[in-house]
Order: structure tokens, then sequence, then C-alpha cells
């Protein structure tokens, strides 16, 4: 028998042609990001969704063929936490919907890599026309209010670091940086310490007995930026600073992060109809009818 087989490999041996063609690898290109896109909604049954969404989740694969989309409901969220981060586990049970949805998103990224968007995005342009192969997380601006309050100082700390301004109608940092869209590659630190920060938020009495309601700050683009922050200080920048080299290009890279300026992650690039469980039904019912005629 032993025999036969070196007959057989002997046979195949000369069969292999002497020069075979080299592979095509000329499409192919080494990423630090690699090409997963994942989504969550509280079901993946498209009967149970709004038309809107159905057409917006859509794009994402369709703009981006060569990309791998993972659309998740609530039970593989769960899946996920009890695969690969059992440490996070009594934590995410206790949060709300959409603070797990927070926790879920860094967590999902922090294992596989990818991109995070929410399910009522629109994908406008491809993913790798506007991600670079070097890019080790891309992160947008979400909100700019450097004009409105040009000397907001913090009038106080959260346990996990991050500042506040309560006397101030605008109580977060005068720059907020996106959670609803943003890539990375696996194990990257901002990742790894905002969810880390989340679990020093759901113990804080600042947010158990004093602000309950104040889901951005403690699990949402609030804590986030709260790390982005210290990030850059940590290398010798501020967010201020990047922000106003932002209103003169489109994107900045620091240290590996690509850091692109609003309208990329607003309209450009991607376009956030903004339509969060969250917030009062009177606007999220506005929102629904006013995006039936959007695409």
């Amino acid at each position: 028998m032993a025999d036969r087989g070196w007959l057989l490999l002997a046979a195949a041996q000369t069969n292999v042609a002497p020069n075979p063609k080299p592979l095509d690898l000329s499409h192919f290109t080494m990423r630090q990001i690699p090409q997963n896109i994942f989504q969550t909604w509280k079901t993946k049954d498209p009967a149970l969704m709004e038309r809107p969404m159905r057409r917006w989740i859509a794009t994402w694969p369709a703009q981006n063929p060569d990309w791998r989309v993972e659309f998740c409901d609530d039970d593989d969220c769960l899946d996920l936490i009890k695969t690969y981060f059992p440490d996070h586990l009594e934590t995410y049970l206790a949060l709300t919907p959409v603070e797990r949805s927070d926790l879920w998103r860094l967590l999902v990224v922090l294992q596989h890599g990818g991109l995070y968007s929410d399910a009522d995005t629109i994908c406008r342009t491809p993913l790798s026309d506007w991600i670079q192969p070097d890019d080790e997380a891309v992160i947008g601006i979400d909100g700019d209010y450097l004009n409105k309050f040009p000397n907001w100082q913090p009038e106080g700390h959260v346990q996990s670091g991050g500042a506040y301004n309560m006397s101030l109608w605008w109580h977060d940092n005068v720059v907020a940086f996106s959670n609803w869209t943003f890539a990375a590659r696996a194990g990257h630190p901002i990742l790894a310490e905002t969810a880390r920060r989340i679990e020093l938020n759901v113990r804080d009495p600042f947010f158990t007995e004093q602000h309950p309601d104040w889901t951005i700050k403690k699990t949402g683009p609030g804590v986030l930026t709260d790390v982005i922050y210290d990030w850059l200080a940590e290398r010798g920048h501020s967010a201020p600073e990047l922000v106003w080299s932002l209103r003169k290009t489109r994107s900045v890279v620091i240290d590996g992060v690509r850091f692109v300026d609003r309208p990329t992650l607003h309209w450009r690039q991607v376009k956030h109809f903004g339509m969060g469980s969250w917030k009062p039904m009177s606007i999220v019912v506005a929102w629904r009818k006013l995006s039936r005629h959007w695409q």
C-alpha cells in the first residue's frame, strides 16, 4: 500500500507543468484592518424591519462586494460576549439594549477587526476607497462645538477619567468622536480601553445615582471620546487641534489612526439617519416618516 502511495505521488508530480503560471495577486491588498463589516439589530428577519432599513443595510454589501458583511441579532451579540469576553458578560447583561449595543460594537471589532456601522446608515462609496491599507483605525468627528464653546473647561471628571461640565447646555467635551461608524484592526488599544472604562462607568455613582440616563457618556460616543482625548494627549496632540486641522483637510493620521472630518461620516462616504431607539418617540417617529424619502 505504501509503494502504491509513492507511485501515485510520483505520477502526480510528472503531470505538473514545468513552469507553472504565477498566481495573479494584483487584486489582493494586505490591510491592517480586515475586510469585515459588522452591523446589528434586534432581529435579522427582513419582514420585521422597516422598509427604509432594509434598503440601508443593503448598501453595505452592494458597495463592498469584496468585504464580508455580518449582520447580527441579539442572540449573535450575546454569543460573542460569552465566547470571547466572558469577563464582560455580567456587565453586558446588566445594561439596557442600547448600552449593550455600545459595548458589543467595540468588542466585535476588538476581536475580529473590521468596520462597525449602525443599521440606520447608508454606505455611499466603497470602503476600500477611503480606508487605506496602512490604517490601524479610522475614526470620524461626530460633533464640533469649538465655535460655540471656545473656552470650555471641565467642571469635573467621572471615575473613568472623562470630563464634563453640567453648568452648560452642552455637558460633554467640545469635540465628539463617532461610535456609530468606525473601523479598527483587531486588538486596537483604543477599543480595549473604551471597553475597560465602560466597566468602570456602570459602577460609578455619577451614572448609577446622579445621571442614570446619560447613556452617551456612560457607554456611547462620550466614553470613546474620553479615551481618544487621552490617547491624543499622550502623543502630544489635542482634540481641538485635530479638529482645526480637519477643517482644512479631509483626514489626519496620527500613530496609525486616521481621523476623518465630519462630512465623511455624515454625508460624503456614509450617511447616518440617527434613528436611535434611545431618542424620544416623537423624534423617532418623525425620522421614520422623513426617512422613507431618503436613499
